[in-house]
């Protein structure tokens, strides 16, 4: 769970549906600052850094490996023929949509950096999953035909580790522009002033698929710096369920027991966990960089690190609807 400060979701309590959504539009409606366009790229600085420094873009970063290239931020686009040469501001909800009014066209939530190549690839077409790949960028996101029920078009479907991250966005512009959406020209994505059934059934997939991850809780709070709103969605996962459900889906909050023992003389972890489901295991070595990542093991495991030095270790354990850390202090006397 993310950092919000406390009350800051009085009045949730035992809400579900629109009474629970409309709530949460309330809440982080109210005092919300709306930022120039042109400051984005400053803000970024702090809402999009990675632990070396480099920009966090979702179109070309993969997790737990090396991607294919990486930005420092002052490489803003400029002209482009190919990938890697220069990042932009990409609006999840492409501004087409409602006519690049603002708040939306600069509400930092939904508009993030992404290589401009693939930016435009993408142009305005909605998040969905490819049944046939036109093109494929160098991470593996997909542009193609649409292998969703309920809509037969284009669609541009980011990678698995990401699908969450742009389910709850699109969660969060549902409740944040309840009152503008039915202004906008897509009829495709959203319906009257929600999402539309297919749109909400893919992004209850991918945020159950790809639950909250650290990269998010960091943006979450870094966000609220500058323009004073949440993402609801980031801070309570078990909200989306409540609200296009009606009903708060009880493992979504519940979380494994976990132990961790490091044995820094035998350069292994090993991890004690009550959840006989597959998670993700992700170690990050006092520097913040990722050290080790395992897809889909189950139970307890031993976690295999090299070259232990002295600081605080983090591992987090990702579950279908869970996200736990565990802080490590390591001193070799």
């Amino acid at each position: 769970m993310a950092q919000p400060p406390a009350g800051y979701y009085d009045g949730t309590q035992g809400l579900v549906g629109d009474s629970l959504r409309y709530k949460l539009h309330d809440i982080i409606s109210n005092n919300f600052i709306s930022v120039p366009y042109s400051s984005l790229y400053t803000h970024y600085q702090l809402t999009d850094k990675k632990s070396n420094g480099k920009v966090w873009d979702m179109y070309s970063d993969i997790p737990g490996s090396i991607p294919p290239y990486e930005y420092n931020f002052n490489q803003t686009c400029g002209s482009y023929t190919q990938e890697g040469q220069c990042y932009n501001r990409e609006h999840t909800v492409p501004s087409s949509w409602f006519n690049n009014a603002l708040p939306m066209y600069s509400d930092l939530f939904m508009v993030v950096p992404t290589d401009g190549y693939v930016n435009n690839k993408r142009a305005n077409y909605p998040y969905g999953k490819v049944s046939n790949a036109t093109w494929t960028s160098l991470n593996g996101s997909k542009l193609g035909s649409s292998a969703v029920i309920g809509y037969t078009g284009t669609v541009f479907e980011p990678i698995d580790s990401f699908k969450g991250d742009f389910a709850r966005i699109y969660f969060y512009v549902a409740t944040r522009y309840k009152d503008e959406i039915p202004s906008w020209s897509s009829s495709t994505v959203f319906q009257g002033n929600n999402l539309s059934t297919w749109a909400k059934n893919l992004f209850i997939q991918w945020h159950n698929l790809d639950p909250v991850s650290a990269k998010e809780i960091q943006r979450n709070n870094a966000v609220f710096q500058i323009q004073k709103n949440r993402n609801p969605y980031v801070d309570h996962p078990e909200f989306v369920s409540a609200v296009w459900l009606g009903t708060y889906n009880v493992e979504n909050i519940a979380e494994p027991e976990v132990e961790i023992f490091p044995n820094p003389a035998t350069s292994e972890v090993n991890i004690a966990v009550a959840w006989n489901l597959p998670y993700e295991i992700l170690f990050y070595d006092t520097f913040g960089t990722l050290v080790y990542y395992s897809k889909s093991p189950t139970g307890n495991n031993t976690v295999p690190i090299q070259n232990w030095a002295n600081g605080l270790y983090v591992v987090q354990l990702k579950g279908k609807s869970f996200s736990v850390y565990r802080k490590l202090l390591i001193i070799n006397e």
